[in-house]
This record gives structure tokens, C-alpha cells and sequence, in this order.
């Protein structure tokens, strides 16, 4: 294990395993992350890992795409291939015609983007979707990049280019301290030894905190009490001869995809557990 480096990313999910990857493209090779399991192990191996292009502003899809497109990139990777063929097209569904209006402003604005986005009426939603009930249901907004990933082979591979690149990844490290003196210089003191750097990353989701407390510092970060549940096989999924697309119902607030033969479904609850 290295004793000094240019920057520690402590935490090896999704975000630090981005965090990891992107100095390596922009020539900081000397960067390492440290995790106290295994990659993705924590917050990121919950993940219901919907990939979506839908966002409230053309920022978020500008981000959205680039993403997109970086899932792409690493699925055609020989070397390290992730799972990400499901690109089975998604339905966010309306009933108001506010809601309707809406979908057709975010569409048109996105155009200009070069990203398509579709208004299908309440019988195409149906036409697409075998399990959608049309009573009190207006229509929706179809993107046909709407998929979802394996977050576990995401991180795998996200760090796999960073090693390449000449980042090290330290499994089973637990981080135990950190401190900073006056010349800005940090040491993070692991179980395996310490590592001075110039830059310290703290990406360890819902245990953020647990790091931030090792310098006296407090983020607004907390647990939410949630969950999603899988379906056993349906028989119209099974039959379709086709996979089905994602739903996404902000009337109701949950959303829905083909897990094997069945779903998984999940909600966002609006007074959770915290």
C-alpha cells in the first residue's frame, strides 16, 4: 500500500468508484481508493439501478446522457463487459392534462439536445405496457433509453479502468482516522497503515458521517427507511416475447420493471422513516 498519493477516495461504491475513474482520465494517475469491505458492498448494492434520461432541466439530461453513453462505452469493453442490454424503454405516466403540457415542454426542450423523447396517449401507453390499466390515465412520456444496470459489475468496472490508468484500489481497509495539519496535508490512517495526500474524498454514502466525525464534521445526511420488493413470475411478462418497459408514476410516486418474469417494485414514501 502506497504511503503518500495525490488524492484518497475513502468508500467504494458508486460515487467513489466515479470519483476514482475520472481523475484517471484527466492524467492524475496517482489516486487510490480505499474500502472498508468490497466494492459496491454498502448503499450501491441496494440500488434498484434504473438509468434514466428524464431530468428537470437540460443540465441534469446533459449529465444524463454523458452517463448513458459511459454505460455504453464500458458494456462493449472486451476486456471487462458490464450488463447493461436492457434497454427496454420507459413510460412516465399522466393523468392531467398539467402533467401532459409538462411532458411536451421537457420533449421539445430536449429535442435541441439530440434527445428523443416521446407523448404517447393513455391507449399506446397500454399498447406498449401489458399491465397497465388505462381508467383515469391521460398518457405519458416514452424514452426509449429508459434501462437499467448492474450497479455491483458498474463499480467492477469503473475501478478496473482506474487501475489501468494507474490507480490502486485497497479492499478490506478500513479507514480508522484522519487528520490535516497547517500545510493543508492530510494523513488517513487506515488499519493497514497511513497514506499522506494532498486530497481527501469522503464517498461513503449513508456511513458519511461516520468518516466526517474522525475530523469533527457533520453533513446533513440520513438513513431512509426504504424498500422495493420482487415480484414472482407473471404470466403476461413471461408471454410478452418481449422484455417490458420500466414505469415511472409520479401520481402514485413509485415505480416499476422487469426483474426476470416478475417486477420489482418500489415507492417513494412521503413520510418515511429516517
Amino acid at each position: 500500500m502506497k504511503s503518500r498519493t495525490k488524492v484518497v477516495v475513502i468508500g467504494g461504491g458508486i460515487a467513489g468508484c466515479t470519483t476514482l475513474y475520472y481523475p484517471t482520465q484527466e492524467g492524475w494517475t496517482d489516486v487510490v481508493l480505499g474500502e472498508w469491505n468490497d466494492l459496491t458492498l454498502s448503499t450501491t448494492w441496494q440500488s434498484a439501478a434504473q438509468v434514466k434520461h428524464f431530468g428537470m432541466n437540460q443540465t441534469m439530461v446533459g449529465q444524463k446522457t454523458y452517463s448513458i453513453q459511459l454505460y455504453k462505452d464500458l458494456a462493449e469493453d472486451p476486456d471487462y463487459p458490464i450488463n447493461h442490454h436492457h434497454r427496454d424503454g420507459g413510460i412516465r405516466l399522466a393523468n392531467t392534462e398539467a402533467q401532459m403540457q409538462g411532458y411536451r415542454h421537457f420533449a421539445s426542450m430536449v429535442r435541441g439536445m439530440d434527445v428523443q423523447f416521446e407523448v404517447i396517449d393513455a391507449e399506446e401507453c397500454a399498447r406498449r405496457h401489458p399491465l397497465i390499466s388505462t381508467e383515469n390515465l391521460i398518457g405519458g412520456l416514452w424514452d426509449t433509453m429508459d434501462r437499467d444496470i448492474d450497479p455491483a459489475q458498474l463499480c467492477q468496472a469503473l475501478g478496473c479502468r482506474a487501475r489501468k490508468a494507474g490507480a490502486e484500489v485497497y479492499r478490506n481497509t478500513p479507514v480508522v482516522g484522519l487528520t490535516q495539519y497547517n500545510d493543508d496535508i492530510w494523513t488517513v490512517q487506515t488499519e493497514h497503515g497511513d497514506i499522506d495526500c494532498d486530497k481527501v474524498v469522503n464517498a461513503c454514502g449513508h456511513r458519511v458521517n461516520e468518516v466526517d466525525a474522525m475530523i469533527g464534521v457533520h453533513h446533513p445526511v440520513y438513513h431512509i427507511g426504504y424498500q422495493y420488493f420482487l415480484a414472482e413470475e407473471i404470466l403476461a411478462i413471461r408471454d410478452a416475447g418481449h422484455r417490458i418497459p420500466l414505469l415511472r408514476c409520479p401520481i402514485s410516486d413509485y415505480y416499476c420493471r422487469q426483474e426476470k418474469n416478475g417486477l420489482l417494485l418500489g415507492f417513494h414514501e412521503q413520510d418515511c422513516k429516517t
